[in-house]
């Protein structure tokens, strides 16, 4: 297993570069979460559709349940949506989950079809047996008159099925590709393909490759090349016995998806503990975060290919302004504009409150890159602890959720749905 370093001439680059704290942009707050029947804990991205409006999923609250109760935030989760009106936003529930077979916990991402139908996971429930709680479904929102009509399209059945779904990505076919975390042939994640069914219903999966060593995905989202080859990142947590992270590469020769390494983190000062996909942009070049490395609290780096190997550099190396005010622990994919512009988010440090968080950009300069910090969170009205990555409208503005904070509950709160325009 090869390993890549970060080259000394590229760190003294992050060393000069300057990192800034951004005074144009504004936060809005769209909504902030109650815990109850609106939802509670929003955790993973949201989407957008062609009208502006918002979905998202929040991985408690709604239907007070005994399955998925608890003392913070009762319901086993619900999908939510935003509508702009009379310049605010109003939420509706689309769907609250009920536990058990019907699913519980939905995370990661939801996607959305031509048709309007929404696509999502729940890390847990369905009618498998994968200890307490399940071993989590796909399922599937489709509107109609009346309402929405919500439809599990699989259900994992067995530990070596796979367990704990978090996340999709759609082919140019309309057929999902996804990681488990857990489960599969040894236990550690296996990455799946779903295939719809002419009649609707139940679609057919199919295991396209079984993680080893012990890998862990979380936040696992693959992405597709033009070449349709997947990437993703795994990695392994609170110790580098085995490994302190990969971005990989899944690669169907005809017959079968074989898995090659295109990064191996050393750790240390040189990244580690990946827990985001990886991103493209125009010319082929990957992005990404880690959550360790540099000076032990995340940096952002880039892969670039050429022949048989992929070219690694360190972009942005975090806390390296006093009191980590420029972000600890980016744990959220990267989201890139039309100009080369990179953002993201990190799940604490900021200027206003150690532990918030805060939404930074990347903007490469004739000096290498800045990083800017938008917005940094207090804690309170404005939320806490970004989750998921973010989203960009047509006209520049960013969306987000947090998981904590908002205007009902101070500095606890049930997390938040915001707007930042830069």
């Amino acid at each position: 297993m090869r390993k890549f370093y970060f080259s000394s001439i590229q760190v003294f680059v992050l060393l000069v570069s300057v990192s800034a704290t951004g005074l144009a942009a504004t936060e809005k707050v769209l909504y902030g979460f109650t815990g109850g029947i609106d939802g509670s804990l929003p955790s993973s991205s949201l989407t957008m559709d062609g009208n502006g409006n918002l979905y998202g999923t929040a991985s408690a609250g709604g239907t007070v349940n005994s399955n998925c109760s608890s003392q913070f935030a009762p319901g086993c989760g619900v999908v939510f949506e935003l509508k702009p009106k009379n310049g605010a936003w109003q939420e509706s529930v689309l769907y609250a989950f009920q536990g058990g077979a019907d699913g519980e916990f939905p995370s990661g991402n939801l996607l959305l079809d031509a048709s309007g139908n929404l696509y999502g996971t729940t890390v847990a429930g369905g009618t498998g047996s994968c200890g307490t709680f399940g071993c989590g479904t796909v399922f599937e929102l489709s509107p109609n008159p009346n309402g929405w009509t919500k439809t599990t399209i699989y259900d994992f059945q067995s530990a070596a099925d796979g367990d704990g779904p978090d996340g999709l990505t759609f082919d140019t076919a309309g057929n999902l590709y996804g990681i488990t975390p857990f489960g599969g042939p040894s236990g550690t994640g296996v990455a799946y393909e779903l295939l719809p069914s002419k009649s609707g219903g139940t679609w057919t999966k199919k295991a396209i490759f079984g993680f080893t060593n012990f890998e862990i995905q979380l936040n696992p989202v693959l992405t597709f090349d033009r070449q349709g080859n997947l990437y993703g990142t795994f990695t392994q947590l609170y110790s580098c016995y085995i490994g302190c992270g990969t971005v990989f590469q899944l690669t169907f020769n005809g017959n079968q998806w074989a898995e090659s390494d295109l990064l191996n983190f050393p750790g240390g000062g040189n990244g580690g503990e990946p827990l985001s996909t990886v991103i493209f942009d125009d010319q082929g070049n990957l992005y990404g975060t880690a959550s360790k490395g540099g000076n032990n609290v995340g940096i952002v780096y880039e892969l670039q290919p050429g022949g048989n190997h992929w070219k690694p550099s360190m972009l942005y190396n975090f806390c390296s302004r006093n009191n980590c005010i420029d972000g600890i622990t980016p744990q959220t994919a990267l989201t890139r504009d039309a100009n080369g512009i990179l953002y993201g988010t990190t799940l604490a440090g900021g200027k206003a409150c150690s532990e918030c968080g805060l939404v930074f950009k990347l903007e490469h300069t004739k000096y290498g890159w800045l990083e800017t910090v938008l917005h940094a969170f207090a804690g309170g009205p404005d939320g806490s602890n970004p989750a998921g990555s973010l989203i960009l409208d047509t006209q520049g503005n960013l969306y987000g959720a947090t998981t904590y904070g908002n205007a009902h509950q101070g500095n606890s709160g049930y997390g938040t749905v915001f707007e930042i325009t830069p």
